[in-house]
């Protein structure tokens, strides 16, 4: 049914081969290795251990593909934004490999927070300021050298001239050498001369990583930079799915020939002298020789896990936070940027995030299909504890008031949460001040026959390209183990 359709349909709970999921028997194994979720690095791993023979089943508590690489429907967005995973960096050998393997054509990078260059507008302490005003504006806290460019622009470039992470070795944030610096953000712009006002609005307001300054470790961002770099080398390669990012994942499901078992939420997992049990919330259960969890540490905390890591690694699971993303989608019924002249998107200090118009249709390029309020830490935190009705209303009316052309020019169309999503618990993984230095080296240790993958497992790559790292690594482990 999969590799005939390539398309998850489902309303409700079905399952592909459940009647061979039934444990028959105390030595009886449903297969080699279960895979505990369908995102990238739980599907990299299960076709590379499909092809090596292996018998593999993948149990997913979701309806569809993907994990946290998720588009918008036509229906739901107009343009299909990415709810998830954006961009795909030119160096992403595995990912784009897994492309072109599986027929998804690779077309022209999309925008989301980062709009054209031109189509700006800084909305800061209640001032619509264009970017070239920014440097000069009363309302810039930055210390001089650091006024140019962007409200976090000035934080970058102290990540810049501070990295003494070698620029060609990309695993060197995991290093001894460089453990003096997994400290705050904060205390290190504060020695750089910055005032509260200035870290707050470069790394609190609208920050793409963690929190807030105090709660972010500088050698993250080091090792964000280097890989930024390195990215950059590849050059006019990259971009995104045709018809959204997750495209990819649905074409590796379509291509995996064993089992998925769809709307399966694990509730338990029981590691045993000869194998795993895994203990779903229907109240089946999978038995096989390993099994690898690629859920992000704030869903595998939602899980019983039997034995439980020990030390360090619980300490790990039980401590890493994921970064906090609100997005509520509209569609402009009136084109509000042509009636006062200003730029479409703006970058505000408010409510209401990033507020970016986008324009995903390869049609016609210049044409805005949505917007969005991308809402990132702090505030999207706040957004996401009230009622949904509520929240849009909220930020409704702070982009009206912030810039009048607006009132009216909106039809709210979608509403979505990684916040409170029991399966990811935020966007993506961060690393606390001391966190790398207490946590990295164990966060993918295997305890007992139960393995380890996922983004955050992740040494050299980050994003979609760490996830399918990570799943590449625990595959070949599980096989070496196999035999």
């Amino acid at each position: 049914m999969l590799k005939k359709s390539g398309v998850l349909l489902a309303a409700a709970p079905f399952y592909f081969g459940l009647n061979s999921c039934v444990n028959t028997g105390k030595n009886s194994f449903d297969a080699d290795v279960v895979i505990i979720g369908a995102g990238l690095s739980g599907l990299n791993a299960a076709l590379l251990l499909e092809e090596a023979g292996f018998t593999v089943k993948i149990v997913e508590a979701t309806d569809r593909f993907g994990g946290r690489v998720h588009t918008a429907k036509e229906e739901n967005v107009p343009g299909r934004p990415e709810l998830g995973a954006n961009g795909i960096g030119g160096g992403y050998a595995r990912l784009l490999n897994a492309a072109q393997k599986y027929g998804v054509e690779i077309g022209e990078y999309r925008p989301r927070t980062e709009p054209r260059k031109g189509e700006i507008l800084y909305a800061v302490n209640k001032n619509l300021i264009l970017p070239e005003q920014w440097e000069g504006h009363a309302a810039n806290p930055h210390p001089e050298g650091y006024r140019k460019g962007s409200p976090t622009s000035s934080a970058w470039s102290v990540y810049g001239k501070l990295n003494p992470l070698p620029k060609n070795d990309l695993t060197a944030w995991r290093t001894p050498e460089f453990h003096k610096w997994d400290r705050s953000v904060y205390d290190v712009l504060k020695e750089e001369g910055f005032s509260d006002e200035a870290i707050k609005l470069a790394v609190a307001t609208n920050s793409s990583y963690g929190v807030d300054g105090k709660s972010i470790s500088v050698l993250m961002y080091f090792q964000i930079l280097n890989f930024i770099v390195q990215q950059s080398a590849f050059n006019g390669q990259g971009g995104a799915a045709v018809g959204g990012n997750q495209r990819i994942p649905e074409a590796m499901g379509a291509a995996f020939k064993q089992d998925v078992l769809f709307e399966s939420p694990v509730k338990r997992i029981q590691g045993e002298i000869d194998g795993v049990t895994i203990g779903l919330k229907n109240d089946k259960k999978v038995r096989a020789r390993y099994a690898l969890c690629t859920l992000p540490a704030s869903a595998l905390r939602r899980i019983e896990m039997s034995p439980n890591p020990e030390g360090i690694q619980n300490n790990a699971f039980q401590e890493l936070s994921y970064t906090p993303c609100v997005q509520i989608h509209f569609v402009p019924i009136r084109k509000y940027w042509e009636e006062d002249g200003l730029p479409p998107s703006m970058w505000s200090d408010t409510l209401a995030g990033r507020f970016m118009a986008l324009k995903n249709d390869p049609q016609n390029p210049d044409r805005v299909t949505s917007c969005v309020a991308y809402l990132n830490s702090n505030v999207a935190l706040e957004i996401d504890k009230m009622d949904q009705k509520d929240a849009i209303a909220a930020v409704t009316k702070t982009l009206e008031e912030m810039r009048p052309s607006l009132k009216g020019a909106l039809k709210f169309t979608y509403y979505w949460t990684w916040v409170n999503n029991p399966y990811a618990g935020g966007a993506y993984a961060y690393w606390k001040p001391g966190q790398i230095t207490k946590f990295a080296d164990h966060m993918a240790k295997p305890n007992g026959r139960i393995h380890f993958a996922g983004e955050h497992t992740a040494i050299v790559n980050r994003g979609m390209e760490g996830a399918m790292e990570s799943g590449e690594r625990a595959a070949f482990e599980i096989m070496d183990l196999l035999g």
